[in-house]
């Protein structure tokens, strides 16, 4: 579950993971060319430093210990899922996953900043077990954090419902899911945490969190939105200030 920076490589301003790539690419000059490899050539995976094996990114002993409690938080997870999501969206997930295991988290768990979203999708989370990860919304709000020069893979991303909901459909979540979600905050206990979206916001004020409402990603992309606007970045730009630079 845990991924050491060191085994990361640095290609041109990026970070990859040289785990994660069927083909080494030539050249990446920045986030533009990183978020445009191809899964074809280059791996399901190639355009974050994660996969369903490497959740959770440590730097020192201190993320070491953090990121060993939440892999365990993780293993009861699987080893319970109905004592923490609906039986009606763990079946779904099972069918659309292609992965082993269940979606939970990932990113830089010494980061201080938390974005919580609402549930995996199809296409996305649900599929690959990566948080915001390959759907439209989620790679809109990683080209968002990227423009913004956050690296989005250099924060700590998860949701309220871990499982896929039928049909991207989400009917509601209760102490189940709410216990998970608070259990993993309180291992974190981060400096920021942001609620990506009405179904977070609800979540973290039901279990007491202080939280940053942003609009979800899924919202401007209703819009017809691809690429970050102004707007969009007005709004996450938040996340840019409580992260601040990235220095090592």
């Amino acid at each position: 579950m845990l991924l050491h920076f060191s085994e990361l490589e640095r290609i041109g301003n990026i970070y990859v993971n040289p785990r994660n790539l069927k083909s080494r690419p030539l050249l990446l000059r920045d986030w533009r060319d990183f978020l445009s490899l191809e899964e074809k050539v280059y791996g399901l995976y190639a355009r974050t430093i994660y996969n369903p094996e490497q959740r959770f990114m440590v730097l020192n002993e201190k993320d070491e210990k953090v990121a060993g409690e939440l892999e365990a938080l993780y293993r009861e997870f699987l080893n319970e899922p109905l004592r923490f999501c609906h039986e009606e969206y763990y079946s779904y997930q099972l069918e659309v996953r292609s992965f082993d295991g269940l979606p939970f988290a990932n990113g830089w768990v010494g980061s201080g900043v938390v974005l919580v979203g609402e549930a995996p999708g199809r296409k996305g989370c649900g599929l690959t077990g990566i948080c915001f990860y390959r759907d439209a919304s989620g790679m809109l709000l990683r080209k968002a954090l990227f423009a913004l020069d956050v690296n989005p893979d250099f924060v700590y991303i998860t949701n309220v419902v871990k499982c896929n909901p039928p049909g991207n459909k989400l009917k509601g979540f209760d102490k189940r899911e709410l216990g998970l979600l608070e259990r993993e905050l309180e291992i974190l206990r981060p400096k920021s945490i942001f609620a990506i979206g009405r179904t977070a916001e609800k979540a973290l004020k039901r279990l007491g969190f202080d939280a940053t409402y942003l609009r979800h990603p899924a919202w401007y992309v209703r819009r017809g939105l691809r690429e970050p606007n102004e707007e969009m970045l007005s709004e996450y730009t938040q996340i840019k200030e409580v992260f601040g630079e990235w220095r090592l």
